[in-house]
């Protein structure tokens, strides 16, 4: 992972397990059930991918939402499925999710990732939870997912251009598919180190940006 200032962090996927493993009991912890949704809005950084798998493995649906949105576009998505749970950053959550929040009253819990330099979130986001605090406080003991190839993965929303965005689900065994395509139109192999730009918050960056190269075993370049 490369952050703004070029900053670099290594994440193993010995080190990417044991995250996932924490925010799945962080999840249950929180009193979600499976197939509840958890939303995501985060730009590319490593919580996102541990927000991400771990929701998978705890068998809760991941619906991204795309970085750029503005207030209403999040809170239509959210509505729709009246999900519980949000990962955020800080600066998201003032600009995108405060405004509207009092309209979700679903929305149990927002997690929240600083990144604007060390504010507490108790004091200045208040109804917020702290995700280095939280995550840190889960168990780190492996989670074998109770999940079946037809059982609902992910959430993903049209643009909303022509009307009301729409959702369509995808399941676990789609990964199968992840999984062949990435290896016979990408010809990503384990040793490739794989660059893709698209964002996680559309198809193509959950599928060929998260997945893909992880069940390939490849190493990714994260910006």
């Amino acid at each position: 992972f490369l952050d703004e200032a070029g900053n670099r962090r290594d994440v193993s996927y010995r080190e990417l397990a044991t995250l996932t493993d924490r925010f799945a009991h962080l999840l249950g912890d929180l009193g979600v059930k499976k197939g509840d949704c958890v939303f995501v809005l985060c730009g590319r950084i490593p919580e996102l991918y541990v927000a991400v798998l771990g929701a998978l493995k705890f068998g809760a649906v991941v619906s991204p939402l795309f970085q750029a949105f503005g207030p209403e576009p999040v809170r239509v998505r959210i509505a729709q499925t009246q999900g519980r749970v949000l990962v955020t950053t800080a600066s998201a959550y003032r600009r995108k999710v405060a405004p509207m929040r009092a309209a979700l009253p679903f929305l149990q819990h927002v997690l929240v990732v600083d990144d604007l330099g060390g504010e507490t979130t108790s004091e200045s986001l208040p109804d917020t939870l702290d995700w280095t605090t939280a995550l840190a406080a889960a168990a780190a003991t492996p989670v074998i997912p109770d999940t079946t190839a037809d059982d609902p993965a992910l959430l993903h929303f049209t643009s909303g251009t022509t009307g009301t965005p729409k959702g369509a689900l995808h399941v676990h065994g789609a990964v199968l598919t992840h999984y062949a395509t990435a290896r016979d139109a990408l010809d990503l192999r384990p040793d490739d180190i794989f660059w893709c730009t698209a964002d996680p918050g559309w198809v193509t960056g959950m599928s060929y940006g998260i997945l893909a190269p992880l069940v390939i075993g490849a190493t990714s370049i994260v910006d």
